[in-house]
C-alpha cells in the first residue's frame, strides 16, 4: 500500500498531505485519503474542497511521466486551521450590540481576553450584559466547527423625558358632575340624586400648579451620553373670584364664596344663586353669576345668567341662556307651535360655553363651544359651533341618536345611529364658518359705509379747529379721538370677519361626522357647495372632505 503523511506548515495553519508509491501496494484513492484525515489529529480542520482530488490526479501525471525506479512523493495542503472568531454588530443609534461566536476549525478556541479585546475593538463601554457574554462563550466552545450564535451582549437606555408641568384641581367641576348621577346598589342611577352642590367658601384652596420634572438622561453601548428634555413649564393664573395664596403664586384659592368652575390653568368662583324650581312662583331669572337650580325649569319660564347654569331636573319648554356652560341632568321637553303657517319650536338653549343634557325634543340650539347629548335628539334646530356629540361622554364611541333635526356645526358630529326609520328627514349641514363670515362680512360693509360717510365730515371739522386760535385745543383733541375711534373701529369690524375666514378650510380640512352604529335613508348632508343625500341605510360610516367632494366610508371594526 502506499505511504500517506499528514505534516503542518505555515505556522501549523496548513495541512499536507504527502503521498508517496510503494511497489507491489495498492494505489492510493480517494476513500484512503479521506480515511486518513478522518483519524488524524487533524480531523477538525478546515477541508479544502477538491484538494484530495487534485493531489490524485497529479499523482497520476507523476507516474506517467516518471519512469526510474525510484520513487518520489507528491504533496498539496488539503486543510487549514481556521481560528474560532468573534464578530460585532452595532444598532441603529449604537443603542445595543450583538456578538457573533463562530467556532474554530482545528485553530484558536475563544478565550475570555479575547472577548475583552473585541469589546475594546468596537469601543463598548456600557450597558453590558454579562450573563450572556459568559453563556456565548460557554456554548461556543461546544459548536460544531465553522457553526455560529449570536446574542445581544449590550443595550443602551434611552433618555425619560420628563414630565410637563400641569394645574392640579383641588376641588370638583360642576359641570362633570351634574352628567354623573348616583348609581344605586340595584345598579340603575337616580338622574335625580346628585348629592350635594359644589360650593366653595373664601380661602378654600383650588388649584395648585405642579411643577415640571428634569428629564433622565440616556447612553448608548459605546458611552455616548443621550440628553433627555426637561418637562414644559405650565403656568397658574387668578381669575374672576380667585387668587393667589402667597407670593410664590402656585396655589390658587376662593376669594369669594361661590361655585368653582375651571379654566385653562385657572379657576374661576362666581356668584351663585341656589334656587329649588323655576315656575311661576319665583318668576322668570336674571342673574349676575352662576345659577343652580336644584329641580325643573317649569313651562314657559326664562332663565338667563352671566356665568354657569347648573339644572338637577328637566327643562319643560323654557327659555335659557348662560355666558358660560349649561349642564342639565335630566333631559329638555320642548313643544312646536305654529307660527304662520310655519312650526317653531317653544324651547331655546343658548349658551357661550358647552351645553349638556341626557336627551332632546323639539329644542332650538345656539352653543358657542361643544353640545353632548347622552341618548338622543328630536326634532330640533342645533347651531353649535364646536363639536356635537350624542352618546354617553364617556365611550370611545358615541351611542345615542339624532333624527328629524336640523344641525349647523363648524366642528365635527359623533352619534351612534343618525336618522329615522320613519323617514323624518335630517340635515347636517358644515358651513357653518362660510356663514358666520358672511354674516360679519355684511354687518362690518353695513358698519364701514356709515363710517366712511362720517370721515369727511369730522376732517372738515378738524380743518375748521386748526385754523383757529390754539385756544381751540379741547375741540381739536376731542375731534381727533372721535376720529381715531372710527378708524380703529372700521380696522377691527374688517379684522374680525377676516380672522373667522380662515376657519373656512382649516374645517374642511379636519371635521367629521362619524356615525359609529348606521346612517338610515333621508339624511341630507351638505358641505361647502357639495350635497349628498342618503337614500339607503348604511351601517357604520365616517364621511370626510376629500379632494374637493364629500368622501363616504364605512368603519371597519
Amino acid at each position: 500500500m502506499c505511504d500517506i503523511k499528514l505534516t503542518l506548515q505555515n505556522e501549523d495553519k496548513d495541512l499536507l498531505m504527502t503521498i508517496t508509491p510503494v511497489k507491489g501496494q495498492p494505489k492510493a484513492n480517494l476513500k484512503k485519503l479521506q480515511a486518513t484525515f478522518k483519524l488524524s489529529t487533524y480531523s477538525t480542520f478546515l477541508l479544502i474542497d477538491g484538494a484530495m482530488e487534485l493531489l490524485l490526479a497529479e499523482m497520476a501525471k507523476s507516474d506517467e511521466s516518471d519512469e526510474s525506479e525510484t520513487t518520489t512523493g507528491t504533496s498539496s495542503i488539503i486543510a487549514n486551521a481556521v481560528d474560532a472568531n468573534l464578530k460585532v454588530t452595532l444598532g441603529p443609534e449604537n443603542m445595543s450590540a450583538t456578538l457573533e461566536f463562530t467556532a474554530a476549525y482545528g485553530g484558536k478556541a475563544i478565550e475570555n481576553t479575547d472577548v475583552i479585546n473585541v469589546l475594546k475593538e468596537n469601543n463598548i463601554t456600557k450597558g453590558i450584559i454579562k450573563e450572556n457574554l459568559i453563556n456565548i462563550v460557554k456554548e461556543g466552545q461546544l459548536l460544531q466547527g465553522g457553526k455560529s450564535i449570536s446574542t445581544e451582549i449590550a443595550k443602551g437606555k434611552m433618555s425619560k423625558n420628563g414630565k410637563d408641568g400641569y394645574v392640579k384641581y383641588l376641588v370638583d367641576n360642576p359641570a362633570e358632575r351634574i352628567m354623573c348621577p348616583k348609581k344605586l346598589e340595584n345598579g340603575n342611577v337616580d338622574m335625580r340624586e346628585l348629592g350635594n352642590l359644589i360650593h366653595v367658601k373664601a380661602g378654600k384652596k383650588l388649584a395648585k400648579l405642579i411643577p415640571p420634572t428634569d428629564g433622565v438622561k440616556g447612553f448608548d453601548v459605546t458611552g455616548t451620553a443621550i440628553d433627555a428634555v426637561s418637562g414644559e413649564t405650565c403656568f397658574l393664573e387668578e381669575s374672576e373670584g380667585s387668587s393667589f395664596l402667597d407670593e410664590n403664586n402656585n396655589i390658587l384659592v376662593a376669594a369669594i364664596d361661590g361655585m368653582p368652575k375651571y379654566l385653562d390653568n385657572s379657576v374661576a368662583v362666581h356668584k351663585l344663586l341656589e334656587i329649588e324650581n323655576i315656575d311661576v312662583g319665583t318668576g322668570n331669572i336674571r342673574f349676575d353669576g352662576s345659577i343652580y337650580v336644584q329641580g325643573n325649569v317649569c313651562e314657559g319660564m326664562q332663565l338667563s345668567a352671566t356665568e354657569d347654569i347648573v339644572i338637577g331636573g328637566l327643562v319643560e319648554t323654557a327659555s335659557i341662556s348662560a355666558g358660560g356652560n349649561i349642564s342639565i341632568a335630566l333631559g329638555i321637553i320642548g313643544r312646536q307651535i305654529s307660527d304662520k303657517n310655519e312650526l317653531k319650536n317653544t324651547t331655546v338653549i343658548k349658551a357661550d360655553g358647552d351645553i349638556s343634557a341626557q336627551f332632546a325634543q323639539y329644542v332650538d340650539f345656539f352653543c358657542k363651544k361643544d353640545i353632548n347629548i347622552t341618548q338622543y335628539i328630536s326634532h330640533s334646530h342645533i347651531t353649535v359651533e364646536g363639536d356635537l356629540w350624542v352618546g354617553n361622554i364617556t365611550n370611545d364611541k358615541a351611542d345615542g341618536k339624532l333624527f328629524g333635526s336640523r344641525v349647523l356645526t363648524g366642528g365635527s358630529v359623533h352619534i351612534g345611529t343618525l336618522g329615522s326609520a320613519c323617514g323624518a328627514m335630517t340635515y347636517l349641514n358644515f358651513n357653518y364658518w362660510p356663514k358666520i363670515v358672511e354674516e360679519l362680512k355684511i354687518s362690518a360693509d353695513e358698519a364701514n359705509y356709515k363710517i366712511i360717510r362720517r370721515l369727511p365730515r369730522i376732517y372738515k371739522l378738524l380743518q375748521k379747529a386748526n385754523d383757529l386760535d390754539n385756544e381751540n385745543t379741547k375741540q381739536i383733541n376731542r375731534i381727533t379721538h372721535a376720529l381715531k375711534q372710527h378708524l380703529y373701529l372700521l380696522g377691527k369690524l374688517n379684522k374680525e370677519w377676516l380672522e373667522k375666514a380662515n376657519n373656512i378650510n382649516e374645517h374642511l380640512a379636519i371635521f367629521e361626522l362619524t356615525a359609529y352604529q348606521s346612517i338610515l335613508s333621508g339624511v341630507n348632508v351638505e358641505v361647502a357647495t357639495k350635497n349628498y343625500a342618503f337614500k339607503r341605510d348604511h351601517e357604520a360610516t365616517q364621511i370626510k372632505w376629500l379632494e374637493n367632494k364629500i368622501s363616504i366610508e364605512p368603519i371597519v371594526n
